[in-house]
C-alpha cells in the first residue's frame, strides 16, 4: 500500500470518532426533482446527513412579523401572536367582568355576595384561561406551525450552506427533546422547507430505481412475517421490488454519517466500559496549575455537554496509558465508551469561576514539613480556618442540572447499545467517573435502570458527593476514591481536594470510601489530590480488598 493511502486510511480512521452515532434527532437533508422523487441517489440514496444531536432546531421566520420572536421569558418565545391572542382574552375578560359589576350594582344584599363568590371563581379562571392561551399559542407555534415550514430566508441556498447557517440564531432556535425523531430538511423548487419525523423514515423505489420519500413510523417489521418492533434509533426503510414482483424492504442506519445496512445480529451478553468525564479547563495542559492559569488568564469555558456517547476519548480526557489501558485490560469489555459530563463551574459548589479562582489563590500549598496549615492568613492579614476556605455548600440546583444532562446521556447510551436489535438488558455496565461525572452519571443511572444490568461504580473525586443519594444496593460493588475531608482519618487542609472537597458520598458505607495510600502524600494538595492522572495507584489494590477494580 503506498503512503498516499496509508495516509488516506490514517485519515478516514481518526475522522470516524469526530461524530457520535447517537442522539435524539438525526438532522437530514435531500433535494428533490419537481416530480418528487430525490437527486443524487447513488451516493447514501441521496441523503445528506447533517448532524445528530438532542435537539430540534426551530426556525425562527425572522421576516414573518406574526412569528417573529420578541422576547424569550418564562421558557417562552414570545410572538405578536402571543400578544394578540392575550389581549383578545384579556378584552373578553375585561367586558365580562364590567357585565358583572353593572349586576352587582343593580341586586340585593345576599344577590351581590354570590355575584362576590362569581368573581372570585372568575378571577381563578382567568389566571388559569390566561396560562391556556399562552400555552397553546406556544404549541401551536412549536408543534404545528413550525413542524413543516418553509425557510423562506434560504431560498436556492445549497445544502452546506444551510446546515452551516443551523447555528445562526438570528435565523434558528436549538428546542431540547428527548423524543427520537428526524429533522428533514427538503429541497424542492429551489425552496427549503423543514419537518420532524418520526424515527422509521420510509423511501420507495420505483423500476427506473427513482426513490420518493412516502412516511414515516414509530414502528417497522424487519420481516414480512415478524411482528412490529419499536425503533430505538434512527432507520431508514428502502422498499423496493425484486424481479419476481414482491416487496422487498432493507432496512439502514447511520455510521460515521453513512448509510450502513441494518443487520438483526445474534444477541451476546455484553461488559460495557464506560468512561464519565468532569470539567474539561480551556487549557489541554495536564498540569492542573498550568490550566487554571489558562483560565484565569483567558476567562473562558467550554461549551457544556452535548450529551452523547462517543467511542473514544474525543477529549483526551483520560490518561490513556495510566488509565483507560488498565481498566480495560482489568474488565475485558466487548465495548469502550465515553460519556461527557462536562458543566459549567456555575454548577459546582464554587458556585461561579471567579470563586473557584479566588479560593484557589488564598489556598495554602502542601507543608514540606510538620503541618501548619489549620489557619490561612487572607486579606487584612485576618487569620481564619483553613478548612473554611473549601467549597462545602452543596449547589444542590447545579448538581440537578448535571443529573439532568445524565438522563438525556443515559436515553443516548441506550440508543448507542441497542443497534442491529441488541438487548441491553442482558449487558452489564461497568461505569468510571471522575469530578462532575458524578452528577451526570448518577442521571444517567436513574434511566438506564431497569434495561441493562449494574456491574460496578467507581467514582473519582466526585464533585458535590452529597448531590443525590446514590443506590447502592442496585450494584454489585460501588467505591468512591479521594481524599477524605472528615473522620479520625481526614487528611491534613493543605492536602485536601480543593476542586472538589471530599464527602462521602451519600448511600455510601465508610468502608466504601478509599483514600491516598501514606506513600502518595507528595502527591497531594488543593489541585493534585483532584487530578485524574494522579489515581494510579488504585490499580494496586489486590482483588479481595475494598476499593478493587475488576470483575467482582
Amino acid at each position: 500500500m503506498s503512503k498516499v493511502s496509508l495516509f488516506l486510511v490514517f485519515l478516514l480512521f481518526s475522522h470516524s470518532f469526530l461524530y457520535a452515532d447517537n442522539g435524539r434527532v438525526t438532522h437530514l437533508a435531500w433535494t428533490e426533482n419537481p416530480n418528487g422523487t430525490i437527486q443524487n441517489t447513488e451516493s447514501n440514496l441521496g441523503l445528506i446527513f447533517f448532524e445528530q444531536r438532542n435537539q430540534f432546531v426551530n426556525y425562527k421566520d425572522p421576516n414573518n412579523p406574526f412569528f417573529k420572536i420578541r422576547y424569550t421569558w418564562i421558557g417562552i418565545e414570545w410572538t405578536l401572536i402571543h400578544f394578540l391572542a392575550l389581549f383578545l382574552t384579556i378584552l373578553l375578560q375585561l367586558l365580562t367582568f364590567q357585565r358583572i359589576n353593572r349586576k352587582m350594582a343593580e341586586s340585593r344584599f345576599f344577590k351581590r355576595w354570590s355575584y362576590r363568590i362569581l368573581k372570585l371563581f372568575l378571577w381563578v379562571s382567568v389566571i388559569s384561561g390566561n396560562a391556556a392561551i399562552i400555552w397553546a399559542v406556544d404549541y401551536y407555534n412549536t408543534q404545528i406551525h413550525f413542524r413543516y415550514h418553509q425557510l423562506s430566508d434560504f431560498k436556492k441556498v445549497a445544502p452546506n450552506n444551510l446546515r452551516a447557517s443551523l447555528s445562526d440564531r438570528t435565523y434558528f432556535q436549538a428546542k431540547e427533546t428527548n423524543k427520537l425523531r428526524f429533522q428533514l430538511y427538503r429541497k424542492a423548487k429551489g425552496k427549503w422547507y423543514t419537518q420532524r419525523a418520526l424515527p422509521v423514515l420510509h423511501l420507495a423505489q420505483n423500476s427506473k430505481r427513482q426513490i420518493v420519500y412516502q412516511k414515516d413510523t414509530r414502528y417497522y417489521k424487519l420481516h414480512p412475517d415478524s411482528s412490529r418492533v419499536k425503533a430505538t434509533t434512527q432507520l431508514i426503510a428502502l422498499h423496493q421490488k425484486n424481479k419476481s414482483g414482491t416487496d422487498t424492504t432493507l432496512f439502514f442506519r447511520f455510521e460515521n454519517k453513512q448509510l450502513v445496512p441494518m443487520e438483526a445480529q445474534q444477541d451476546k451478553a455484553q461488559r460495557i466500559l464506560l468512561f464519565v468525564n468532569g470539567y474539561r479547563p480551556v487549557s489541554n495542559d495536564q498540569d492542573p496549575e498550568k490550566a487554571l492559569q489558562a483560565i484565569n488568564n483567558k476567562g473562558l469555558e467550554n461549551p457544556r455537554s452535548k450529551n452523547l456517547i462517543y467511542t473514544s476519548d474525543l477529549f483526551g480526557y483520560w490518561p490513556a496509558d495510566k488509565f483507560i489501558a488498565p481498566l480495560i485490560g482489568k474488565f475485558s469489555p466487548q465495548r469502550t465508551l465515553f460519556a461527557d459530563g462536562h458543566h459549567s463551574v456555575s454548577t459546582s459548589n464554587h458556585q461561579s469561576l471567579l470563586k473557584f479562582i479566588s479560593s484557589a489563590a488564598l489556598y495554602p500549598k502542601p507543608c514540606l514539613g510538620t503541618h501548619h496549615c489549620s489557619t490561612t492568613k487572607i486579606a487584612n492579614q485576618q487569620e481564619v480556618r483553613t478548612y473554611s476556605l473549601l467549597a462545602t455548600v452543596p449547589n444542590y440546583v447545579g448538581f440537578r442540572k448535571r443529573y439532568l444532562s445524565g438522563q438525556q446521556a443515559g436515553r443516548n447510551l441506550l440508543q448507542e447499545l441497542s443497534k442491529n436489535g441488541n438487548l441491553t438488558l442482558n449487558d452489564t455496565l461497568f461505569a468510571v467517573s471522575h469530578s462532575m461525572g458524578h452528577a451526570y452519571f448518577v442521571g444517567m443511572a436513574s434511566i438506564l435502570k431497569g434495561k441493562i444490568q449494574f456491574g460496578a461504580y467507581y467514582a473519582f473525586a466526585p464533585e458535590n458527593p452529597k448531590g443525590k443519594t446514590f443506590k447502592t444496593k442496585d450494584w454489585q460493588a460501588v467505591y468512591q476514591y479521594g481524599t477524605k475531608l472528615y473522620g479520625n482519618q481526614r487528611h491534613a487542609p493543605c492536602h485536601q481536594d480543593g476542586v472538589a472537597p471530599q464527602w462521602r458520598m451519600s448511600g455510601l458505607k465508610e468502608n466504601q470510601q478509599i483514600s491516598f495510600p501514606k506513600s502518595r502524600s507528595k502527591r497531594l494538595g488543593y489541585f493534585s489530590s483532584h487530578y485524574i492522572g494522579y489515581y494510579d495507584w488504585v490499580f494496586d489494590i489486590p482483588k479481595g480488598q475494598a476499593g478493587f477494580l475488576g470483575r467482582p
